[in-house]
């Protein structure tokens, strides 16, 4: 039985080889327009095992996918088009507390789909600490323009698991692996 992750991220990946999982990846080839917008939860969840779904596998053989979406109020922000998009959703967090959902689907001898979330709190950062962020050109993958493990330039603050804010609860989704004779 071998773990199929269907992800491209590198973090989500260096999650699971930091947690000693053996695995193999798979690029996912759901189109995420496709999805008709619901609550966060629901939409992290739906990305999640549409994603595990389009992933061919053996009969053997377990998917896990992930995805992660920001949400400031009840408006989901997603990956940013461009730099000044980012720098609009990064403002919009200024000062705030916001949330962010990581949904996961496990496809194996069951399915499992589930997510978690963390609370996030950017300090009232700067102008010339957006700048030193946005400079670094690292926000174009990442839900709501930022991955607090590359922000150095201003003080984010979670409660909350922060892999889940990296893009991938592995402590939750290490247990659900065990019942597929994965994990450790």
């Amino acid at each position: 039985m071998k773990l199929i992750l269907a992800s491209t991220s590198p973090r989500r990946k260096a999650l699971l080889e930091d947690a000693g999982i053996d695995f193999e990846t798979a690029s996912p080839t759901f189109d995420e327009s496709t999805l008709r917008l619901s609550s966060p939860e629901i939409y992290v969840m739906q990305l999640s095992y549409q994603k595990a779904m389009s992933v061919q596998r053996g009969e053997e053989d377990v998917i896990l996918a992930s995805d992660t979406v920001v949400v400031l109020g009840d408006k989901i922000l997603g990956k940013p088009e461009n730099r000044q998009d980012a720098e609009r959703m990064l403002i919009s967090l200024k000062g705030k507390e916001h949330h962010v959902l990581t949904g996961y689907a496990i496809l194996g001898k069951e399915k499992y789909v589930d997510y978690d979330v963390a609370t996030v709190s950017f300090e009232d950062f700067t102008e010339e600490q957006l700048k030193t962020y946005l400079d670094k050109n690292t926000f174009g993958d990442k839900a709501g323009a930022y991955g607090f493990q590359e922000v150095d330039s201003f003080k984010i603050t979670i409660d909350g698991d922060p892999n889940t804010v990296i893009g991938l609860p592995v402590t939750k989704v290490i247990e659900h692996l065990k019942g597929e004779s994965i994990g450790k």
